[in-house]
């Protein structure tokens, strides 16, 4: 099941922080989904993939036909 996560509205800082509180509580178990609703803000999807994706090697994926988005997991995107 995908869980979302929209941050419209947070500051960027407390935006990875709930992105990162949410990432370690459900990466165990069973397999993560999550789609992150970011709105068009490079800067802040930059942060997100910088400060914590890269960090605990999740994988993400950003579709071009919606940017305003972000589709992370723990399992290979092919």
């Amino acid at each position: 099941m995908i869980k979302k996560i929209d941050l419209h509205g947070l500051s960027h800082e407390k935006a990875l922080v709930q992105v990162e509180e949410f990432l370690l509580m459900n990466s165990f178990g069973n397999d993560l989904e999550l789609e992150l609703i970011t709105g068009k803000s490079p800067k802040l999807q930059e942060k997100i993939i910088n400060q914590i994706l890269n960090k605990y090697n999740f994988n993400y994926y950003i579709p071009h036909n919606n940017t305003g988005m972000m589709y992370i997991t723990d399992t290979k995107i092919n």
